[in-house]
């Protein structure tokens, strides 16, 4: 026989609301810290699962999220930066006993109508949108539909509009002075789909804005524009090292790009930072000492996991935009160590 939420009251010497209150995690600030853990460790011992199906009957809900992230090129749920805040989002409502519903879409989808269908599916409760593109069909669908949502790195003007980011300009604007302090004046760009993605634009935007602050000419044949892979990156260095004037730096909008140029480098027996210097931006975990941005991908996921569960359980919003600050990863594929070793020998 099915343990019910009964038998843990009666063996917990609690009343059924205050063992509800923990299996569902609602009002819990009502329940003492030690009721609250022997509560939960009679649940492991009978073995209760709660139902629910019958707890969405009850509470006309589906306990289920539904997180959804965009690709470009082949699907792929190994990406470094979605594995991180997709941990981030389970490590909320995991705690919450809810249900992650992974969805992912093509950028180049033909029948948008996918979206409202699922927008409009009745399957979640809620949507955390990781990355969607620019003016989509998704999410216009979001806003003129009922349900609560989040948006992850992406940003839009609209106070109404709930979205958790990092401060991307100030990332790349960083990393654009750091090498201009090493003695870089050549630095080329490998800008991602600056179209579709508006993260990548104001990356881009601020590359530009560093280079005329520091009356640096903007070349044209040093940036190039591709979608957000290791291929870019190794064919900006294909288009780059053609170029009778080459860049002596790189910038990859993100670090899966800046990994492609390090690999096509290498392959063409170039050797980083020596003859050429390498940045990117997420800091995701990588064997090639890559200088980078770090952004909090785990804490953004979770940031907005919480946004969403307020709007869920219809509590006041703290707010409605949620700004990550970035910081400048120094590592070896800069070279800020061979300036160092310069500095050394000329004082000598």
């Amino acid at each position: 026989m099915a343990i019910t939420i009964k038998d843990v009251a009666l063996k917990a010497g609690v009343s059924v609301a205050t063992v509800s209150r923990v299996v569902n995690q609602k009002d819990i600030h009502k329940v003492g810290q030690k009721t609250q853990k022997r509560i939960e460790e009679i649940l492991k011992e009978l073995g209760y699962y709660p139902n629910t199906m019958a707890r969405g009957l009850k509470t006309r809900r589906t306990y289920n999220i539904g997180v959804v992230f965009f690709w470009y090129g082949q699907p792929t749920l190994s990406d470094p930066y979605l594995a991180s805040v997709l941990d981030g989002i389970l490590s909320f409502f995991g705690e919450k006993q809810y249900n992650i519903l992974m969805n992912t879409f093509s950028r180049n989808v033909q029948n948008q109508a996918v979206y409202t269908n699922f927008v409009n599916s009745g399957l979640v409760d809620g949507i955390l949108a990781i990355a969607p593109p620019v003016e989509s069909r998704f999410f216009q669908d979001l806003k003129i539909g009922s349900l609560p949502y989040v948006l992850i790195s992406h940003q839009v003007n609209d106070k109404g509009v709930c979205f958790v980011d990092c401060l991307n300009t100030h990332g790349v604007i960083d990393t654009v002075e750091h090498l201009i302090s090493l003695g870089h004046k050549k630095i080329a760009y490998v800008a991602g789909d600056t179209e579709y993605s508006k993260n990548f634009l104001d990356r881009f935007n601020a590359y530009k804005y560093v280079l005329k602050k520091k009356n640096i000419p903007y070349r044209e044949e040093w940036v190039y524009s591709g979608d957000s892979s290791e291929n870019a990156g190794i064919k900006a260095v294909d288009a780059f090292l053609k170029q009778k004037n080459q860049p002596t730096a790189i910038i990859g909008a993100n670090d899966t790009i800046a990994i492609g140029v390090i690999k096509e480098l290498r392959k063409k027996g170039l050797k980083v930072p020596e003859d050429m210097a390498v940045c990117g931006f997420d800091d995701v975990p990588n064997e090639f000492g890559l200088t980078t941005v770090h952004q909090p991908t785990h804490q953004m996921g979770f940031e907005a996991a919480k946004m969403l569960w307020n709007q869920i359980e219809k509590k006041p919003l703290e707010y409605t935009h949620r700004f990550f600050p970035t910081k400048l990863v120094v590592r070896e594929s800069c070279g800020f160590y061979l300036k160092k070793t310069k500095v050394k020998e000329k004082k000598r």
